[in-house]
């Protein structure tokens, strides 16, 4: 997984969020977390390959950096939206226009 920050302050996620590299993900996000707050802007739209861990990260994210400050997805992969459609997430992480 890489984590860039593109030149509008996009954290942009590239690769797979599956259980097997959760835990680099977060170690890559707790050295990125002060830049992330207090308006963090993710784009999912280059995650090939999604599961449930991967979305329970993402929601544990924003409910953390919510406290401090604002979270949004600007996009999705259709990997990604499959996913949080069959998971039943989408009521909770939606993509932002």
């Amino acid at each position: 997984m890489e984590i860039i920050k593109d030149p509008s302050g996009t954290f942009v996620f590239k690769g797979q969020m599956t259980v097997s590299e959760i835990e680099t993900i977060y170690l890559k996000i707790e050295s990125l977390i002060d830049e992330l707050l207090p308006n963090a802007v993710l784009d999912l739209s280059e995650v090939d390959e999604i599961d449930i861990s991967g979305l329970q990260f993402i929601l544990a994210l924003k409910k953390s950096i919510e406290s401090e400050g604002s979270f949004q997805i600007k996009a999705f992969s259709p990997s990604v939206k499959e996913c949080i459609v069959i998971s039943g997430f989408e009521m909770i992480l939606k993509e932002v226009p």
